[in-house]
């Protein structure tokens, strides 16, 4: 858009498009309510005669040192489709800035997959940055994409170092291409919906363009109460 060219049909998310804009909307008095409600009135543009309505809820915003610890699994996929540039490299530079942001009391373990699966990394301090990110830079892609497994691996490391009334995620970083293993979509839908139950949430990031599985990373996300 910045350069005047309109992006592809199927590209436009609408939430992401509104999403995008900051609206400076106030926070809530603090101490008072979890969160405050705005609410805007105005003509519509394309219909005569109707309005539109915007309701924005502005949640308090709370510091980094305030935040509850956090037990992380970085679940990774490592399979040959993830060997071009906008994909594992870009995945590595992202969680090393991710790493960048721990604290002490945080701990991150690391999950990948390819054919099979493995725990690159046991449950870490985030004071052991220096750790984390070796095994970030050692990890190559090729072979399949066993995700359903990586997937239950994660699940797995995250149920046994829970943090009641902690951040408990599993951050899964893959082009969604799954062919090994469970592969139809509800399938893989449903563990992760029963999954939740836990008390681990489950966030994808996207990575890659062309084969890239939008609609699954979604989808999960939505299953697994993350993003």
């Amino acid at each position: 858009l910045n350069s005047g060219n309109l992006p592809p049909s199927d590209a436009v998310r609408v939430e992401e498009m509104l999403n995008y804009f900051p609206y400076t909307d106030a926070a809530p008095t603090e101490g008072k309510t979890p969160f405050a409600v705005h609410s805007e009135l105005a003509p519509s543009p394309w219909k005569k005669g109707n309005v539109l309505l915007r309701v924005a809820l502005k949640g308090q915003a709370l510091a980094p040192e305030a935040m509850p610890p956090a037990n992380l699994v970085f679940l990774i996929d490592i399979s040959g489709s993830m060997s071009s540039d906008e994909r594992l490299p870009l995945v590595k530079s992202s969680l090393k800035l991710l790493v960048d942001k721990l604290r002490p009391q945080d701990k991150v373990a690391i999950v990948t997959y390819a054919n099979g699966t493995r725990v690159a990394l046991t449950p870490t301090s985030g004071s052991q940055k220096a750790e984390i990110k070796a095994v970030i830079d050692s990890l190559s892609a090729s072979g399949g994409t066993y995700g359903a497994g990586g997937i239950q691996l994660a699940y797995a490391m995250a149920e046994q170092n829970l943090l009641p009334g902690g951040i408990n995620r599993i951050l899964l970083a893959t082009d969604g291409d799954f062919n090994v293993g469970i592969t139809r979509f509800e399938s893989l839908k449903d563990m992760v919906q029963a999954k939740r139950k836990t008390g681990v949430a489950l966030t994808t990031l996207g990575f890659g363009v062309g084969n890239y599985n939008e609609h699954l990373m979604e989808q999960l996300a939505d299953a697994g109460n993350g993003q």
